[in-house]
């Protein structure tokens, strides 16, 4: 994996994290930032290895830049691996602005529906995952209106890619690779992978970079409505011989979430869900134009 290549931070993005920065009056050190966005997702998973040392013993991670939307465990000279494309974080986070902006705040007809197209754009990228930065360029007035939701959004994207190095290991754990694949695999992977992302979260202040407060664990079944979205558009078909359907992944999550969930958390999941179904029900108009 040390040769496939990974996404930098380029000038024109620092330059706009400044702008972003100046106007949340964060501190921003473009240096720093350019050194850790390099291994940001290597840092995440230093975290997790701090709350998790047993479950992570002498497992491997690698993050990469392949182009394509895949997580997936395996192993290597009996050596346990994580594999992570970084696609998921990018569209993750475009994702849950625009979710962010629409569940935060009242919307003007053309704007809400300028937030579904862009919203749609960003499904799209399945197809063609190097339009990010075609879709983020489009984003940057919604983000400068709506700066105040970017924290928010930002949390939602780090436990949504925590959730998939906790998916993964716990195929790893699970003792999954010495089995013939089947769909409860992935089921037990989830409800294990939401139990460590749980311990990470409940340990949030003691870790330097995936700081995940537990009012932000609702993002995981929220990840899941996205790629029912997905399959609703017939942009992808997650499910297979191999996986279960995406509901009933995002149900089995739902329940996991719900048995921890203080209302902090359900009022953000809540109010993401419905904004959601709200994309759902204009993008299939667009879709569908006569209806």
């Amino acid at each position: 994996m040390e040769n496939k290549r990974k996404y930098v931070a380029t000038e024109d993005s620092l330059d706009f994290s400044e702008t972003v920065a100046n106007a949340l009056g964060i501190p921003f050190d473009k240096n720093q930032t350019k050194a850790n966005a390099y291994k940001l997702y290597d840092l995440y998973y230093k975290d997790i290895s701090l709350v998790l040392p047993e479950e992570t013993r002498d497992c491997r991670f690698d993050n990469f830049a392949s182009g394509n939307f895949v997580a997936f465990a395996d192993q290597e000279k009996n050596i346990p691996h994580i594999n992570v494309d970084q696609q998921w974080s990018m569209f993750f986070l475009d994702a849950n602005i625009l979710a962010c902006v629409r569940t935060f705040h009242v919307l003007a007809e053309e704007e809400a529906h300028q937030n579904a197209i862009i919203f749609k754009e960003n499904l799209e990228t399945f197809k063609n995952p190097l339009s990010h930065e075609t879709i983020r360029k489009k984003m940057k007035p919604f983000i400068m209106k709506y700066v105040e939701i970017l924290p928010i959004a930002n949390l939602l994207t780090m436990c949504m890619f925590g959730f998939i190095l906790c998916h993964e290991l716990a195929h790893h754990n699970l003792g999954h690779l010495y089995e013939i694949p089947h769909k409860q695999q992935e089921l037990d992977a989830d409800t294990q992978g939401f139990q460590y992302l749980k311990r990470v979260s409940h340990q949030f202040e003691q870790l330097e970079f995936l700081k995940i407060p537990p009012n932000m664990l609702g993002a995981p079944v929220i990840a899941m409505i996205y790629l029912q979205a997905l399959e609703a558009l017939g942009i992808i078909s997650a499910s297979g011989d191999t996986h279960p359907s995406v509901p009933q992944r995002t149900q089995n999550l739902y329940e996991q979430f719900n048995k921890v969930a203080d209302e902090e958390a359900r009022y953000l999941y809540n109010g993401l869900r419905l904004s959601c179904e709200e994309f759902v029900d204009e993008m299939s108009k667009m879709k569908n134009p006569s209806q």
